[in-house]
């Protein structure tokens, strides 16, 4: 009989996150687009000091308890080697980033930082780097492009240091593709959970070892 190692789990889910997060923050080295996760979530935070120690916090505990819930409810029920099955769970916390991660978010910031609240309708800000945004909303579609803030040239009035696209859409450059962003967002998923399927190890009781060894 198999049963839930919390001790297990949440370690697993540590490793895996990290390992995720270090694809992620690699990606510009090999020309991909930048994802700051650990910024955007640090940003729901009423903090004063950098939101990168907020965020990691926020980020590492999401993962653990993702690892946690897996451990509970899918381990023993998706099909598979262990790394299967945690690729297979990672599928449902990819689906919850691109569908409901930015207006979630941008409810959270609504309360905690209402400044910066619009951002997570930005495809270029930081706040939320998997969602293409509503267009009529995106500040990145406004025509023509002097009125555009996310013009690569910038404006007299929204120059290239204050412009909220510059950290991804430099000069000459365009803000990458929505689709682009869900994709390496999937294979970060995808690595955490066959990660965390490969290193968790459930609970077993004496007569199911038992059985086993015999």
């Amino acid at each position: 009989m198999k049963k839930l190692n919390f001790g297990s789990a949440f370690v697993a889910g540590l490793v895996a996150t990290g390992a995720m997060t270090l694809l992620m923050y690699a990606a510009p080295l090999l020309g991909l687009p930048k994802m700051d996760i650990l910024r955007a979530l640090g940003s729901l935070v009423p903090w004063q000091g950098s939101p990168y120690l907020p965020g990691i916090l926020l980020h590492f505990g999401i993962g653990s308890s993702l690892a946690v819930f897996y451990a509970l409810f899918f381990a023993r029920l998706l099909p598979g080697p262990r790394w299967a099955r945690g690729a297979l769970y990672s599928l449902l916390p990819w689906l919850f980033a691109i569908v409901a991660m930015g207006p979630l978010m941008a409810l959270v910031q609504s309360w905690t930082a209402p400044a910066l609240a619009g951002q997570a309708m930005n495809p270029c800000a930081v706040v939320n780097p998997c969602a293409a945004g509503a267009r009529p909303a995106n500040p990145c579609a406004i025509r023509p492009q002097a009125a555009n803030p996310c013009a690569s040239a910038g404006t007299a009035a929204a120059p290239q240091a204050l412009n909220p696209c510059s950290a991804v859409a430099g000069p000459g450059q365009t803000a990458p593709s929505p689709w682009l962003l869900r994709l390496l967002s999937l294979v970060n998923h995808l690595v955490y959970g066959a990660l965390l399927g490969l290193l968790y190890r459930p609970r077993v009781t004496a007569p199911a070892a038992a059985a086993r060894v015999a």
